[in-house]
C-alpha cells in the first residue's frame, strides 16, 4: 500500500548512514564460504520457495494469510516472553503475556489480533538478543541456505529457543507432523511477504549478498536496543504484506547516491529483505527451525 511504501521510502532515506556503519561493522571472516551457501539459497528459492510462495498467495485471499500470520506469531509468544524475563523486561513480559492470553481466547488460537485493538502492542525477542543484552559479542557473519543470514550468537541463540518453545516438550499423537507441519507453513507464510522485495534487490543492487549482510547488521542492532534512534521510524516488517502485489517502489536515489555501493544504494529494498529474513526466522521459530 502507498502509505507503507513512502514510509519505508522516508525510514530508509533515515537509516542510509546506519546501513553503510553496518557494512563497515558486520565482521565477515568467512566470506568466500557464505557467498557460496548465499547462492545455494539463491538456487533453491528460485527453484522451490519462490514458486510455492507465489502459489500460496494466488489461492489465498489476504485475509486468510493475516490469519495465518497471527496464529504463527501468537505460537511464538512463549518464547518471547521467556527472552522478555531474561533481559528483564518485565513490562514486556507482561505484554507478551496478556497479548497471548487475549489473542488465544478472544482471538480463536490466536487468528485474529485484539490484543494490538486495545494497545497491546507486538515485539519480537530471541535469545540472540538476550545474549547480546548479556554482553556477548555477536561473532562471524554467516550465510545459512533456507535460513538467511546470521552471527554465531544468533545462531547459538536459534538452538536455546527451541527449548524455550513449548511444542518442543510437548507428547501425543502426531506431533511430530504437527511440528513439521507449523515450519513448512511458517516457511511458505514469511516469503511471501517479500516476493516483491526479493525480486527488487535482485534487480537493483549490484551485490545482493552485501546488501542483505549489511541490512541484518543493521536491523539486528535495533532489534537488540528495542528499536534505537538510527533505525526508530523504521515501519513494522508485518505492514509489507499489505503492499498489493502490483504496486511498484517509488524511487529513492539521485544521481549522487547511484555512485555508492548497494546497501546505501538502495536501502528500501535493503531494510525490506533484510526484515524479510527476520521474519522468516521468525516465523519459523515459532515452529523452530526460524
Amino acid at each position: 500500500m502507498k502509505r507503507a511504501l513512502s514510509a519505508l521510502g522516508f525510514a530508509a532515506c533515515l537509516a542510509a548512514p546506519a546501513i553503510a556503519n553496518a557494512q563497515e561493522a558486520q565482521s565477515d571472516p568467512w566470506e568466500s564460504f557464505n557467498r557460496d551457501m548465499f547462492a545455494v539459497h539463491e538456487s533453491v528459492d528460485r527453484a522451490v520457495l519462490e514458486p510455492v510462495a507465489r502459489g500460496y498467495r494466488a489461492i489465498t485471499p489476504r485475509p486468510v494469510r493475516r490469519g495465518v500470520l497471527n496464529f504463527l506469531r501468537n505460537l511464538r509468544a512463549p518464547v518471547i516472553f521467556a527472552n522478555d524475563m531474561l533481559q528483564g523486561e518485565f513490562g514486556r513480559a507482561g505484554t507478551t503475556a496478556a497479548r497471548f492470553g487475549l489473542n488465544t481466547t478472544i482471538g480463536v488460537a490466536g487468528v485474529f489480533d485484539p490484543a494490538t485493538s486495545v494497545g497491546l502492542e507486538r515485539h519480537d525477542e530471541d535469545f540472540g538478543q538476550t545474549l547480546a543484552v548479556w554482553g556477548v559479542e555477536s561473532g562471524p557473519y554467516i550465510f545459512v541456505p533456507l535460513l538467511g543470514p546470521t552471527t554465531v550468537r544468533d545462531g547459538a541463540g536459534r538452538i536455546v529457543d527451541i527449548v524455550f518453545d513449548p511444542l518442543t516438550w510437548a507428547e501425543y499423537d502426531e506431533v511430530d507432523q504437527v511440528r513439521v507441519g507449523r515450519t513448512l507453513l511458517a516457511s511458505v507464510a514469511a516469503r511471501e511477504l517479500v516476493l516483491e522485495t526479493v525480486e527488487d534487490i535482485r534487480r537493483d543492487s549490484p551485490d545482493p549478498y552485501v546488501t542483505i549482510r549489511s541490512s541484518y547488521g543493521l536491523l539486528r542492532e535495533s532489534a537488540i536496543q528495542n528499536g534505537p534512534a538510527d533505525v526508530q521510524d523504521l515501519p513494522e516488517f508485518e505492514d509489507i504484506d499489505e503492499q498489493p502485489a502490483t504496486q511498484e517502489p517509488d524511487a529513492l536515489v539521485d544521481g549522487e547516491n547511484s555512485q555508492q555501493s548497494a546497501p546505501v544504494e538502495k536501502p528500501t529494498h535493503a531494510v525490506a529483505l533484510a526484515k524479510g529474513f527476520s521474519a522468516t526466522t521468525s516465523l519459523a521459530a515459532a515452529g523452530d527451525w526460524k
